[in-house]
């Protein structure tokens, strides 16, 4: 610990304080987001309601039975197939199981997985 920290227990602390500020806010942008939707039509579908000092944007979420889609992928056709994308992601516990167990597939895989190191998690317990 250098002269300049303050001690860890303080920290703790005002981490704790700022995450209870942070989640304090955000509910609090929350209704206030929700009072200013309610003040304008409701609309359907995907649109744009513009104010001079904000607008409101409406969308619609959509979500890809990704299971159903590979079963069924072949039977699509060729313009329908048009409209996925595919990512690649990575099972964590099957390419540490490879890396443990294969070291020959390991090596094959390596080549297109990127590691670097994350942002430190901090979880206060409460």
């Amino acid at each position: 610990m250098n002269a300049q920290t303050k001690p860890l227990p303080l920290l703790v602390a005002e981490l704790r304080a700022a995450k209870r500020a942070e989640d304090v806010a955000k509910n609090h942008r929350l209704q206030i987001e929700e009072q200013i939707v309610a003040m304008f039509p409701a609309q359907t579908g995907e649109a744009t309601v513009k104010e001079a000092e904000f607008s409101i944007a409406y969308k619609t979420t959509r979500t890809v039975d990704t299971e159903g889609l590979q079963t069924a992928w072949t039977a699509l056709s060729a313009n329908s197939q048009k409209a996925f994308t595919w990512k690649a992601s990575l099972d964590l516990k099957q390419f540490r199981a490879i890396q443990e167990l294969d070291p020959e597939s390991f090596g094959q895989l390596v080549a297109y997985v990127t590691s670097k190191p994350a942002k430190p998690a901090i979880t206060l317990k409460d």
